[in-house]
């Protein structure tokens, strides 16, 4: 898998910045695996049913596209531009305990395998697309940062939306993600074999592109 880069790392390292800009430079196709489990959630809310079963189905033969919109990735299932839906805190939470079972797992596993393509070339973004998802990609990369400073990246964000953010409980919230991250049993947080280890925290995005790039 040579035209395959992964990049796995803790919530607000910038692992979506680096996949989008990196693509950009490469032409080569994006795959945001948290949105997929933003996109399952968001079916089982419609469905009222978190079977994986009746997800499958629901996922069956529908096409998943990430397409580039006004500088910003957005996700079309089915045709339908979902991004805006998949984005609310409750979807987001319904998300993370589905991120934990299994059969989920290897139900969208699939999915998120279909969007390599050898010919055009893929940007894996996530936090088990190195270890688990894609074990022989070409490059992995694991981009890291401290709490403090993926803190002001996450304020950052949700200013620009028009929310206010509480600093501490902000730290707060990472951490406890980081912990249920790094100690669930299933497809746990960790350093790929063989990854590049990236801390960003006083990189600029064009820094981390270039390290990447240099890979390539």
């Amino acid at each position: 898998m040579d035209k395959l880069i992964t990049i796995d790392g803790p919530g607000g390292s910038g692992k979506g910045t680096i996949a989008k800009l990196l693509a950009a430079k490469l032409g080569w196709n994006i795959l945001d695996s948290g949105a997929l489990y933003r996109l399952i959630a968001l079916i089982s809310e419609n469905i009222k049913n978190t079977d994986p079963d009746k997800i499958g189905l629901e996922l069956k033969d529908r096409k998943i596209i990430f397409e580039l919109v006004d500088d910003q990735y957005h996700l079309f299932f089915n045709g339908k531009d979902v991004s805006d839906h998949i984005r609310s805190e409750e979807i987001g939470t319904k998300a993370s305990d589905l991120a934990h079972n299994q059969q989920i797992r290897n139900l969208i596993k699939t999915t998120q395998r279909s969007f390599y393509d050898p010919n055009i070339g893929l940007i894996a973004d996530g936090r088990d697309m190195g270890s688990v998802v894609f074990p022989t990609a070409g490059i992995k990369i694991y981009l890291d940062a401290t709490i403090e400073e993926r803190a002001k990246r996450r304020q950052i964000q949700l200013k620009e939306k028009g929310l206010k953010v509480n600093m501490p409980n902000l730290i707060s919230s990472l951490e406890e993600r980081d912990l249920k991250d790094k100690n669930r049993k299933v497809s746990p947080l960790l350093i790929p074999e063989g990854a590049k280890v990236i801390d960003s925290t006083n990189l600029s995005t064009e820094e981390v592109v270039n390290i990447v790039m240099d890979l390539t």
